[in-house]
């Protein structure tokens, strides 16, 4: 199970749970009402290295394939 904060005790002190989650690797959930709201989690820098060569390109992915080729989307 994920950890949990309670909107009320987020908006209470939001530094200092801001701060427990940047220190922790989890995804905290907020919630209200015990429901989940929304999830917060610590930023995790992605190295470009790690990227080169995911997204291939083949063509002209600018232009219509065709003449009309927006038809479709109309």
């Amino acid at each position: 199970m994920w950890p949990t904060i309670a909107l009320e005790e987020f908006l209470a002190d939001p530094q200092k749970a801001i701060k427990k989650i940047a220190a922790s690797s989890d995804i905290y959930f907020i919630t209200e009402n015990g429901r989940p709201i929304l999830d917060i989690r610590p930023f995790r820098s992605v190295p470009d290295e790690k990227m080169r060569g995911s997204v291939l390109t083949e063509g002209d992915i600018v232009s219509p394939i065709e003449a009309d080729g927006y038809a479709p989307f109309r």
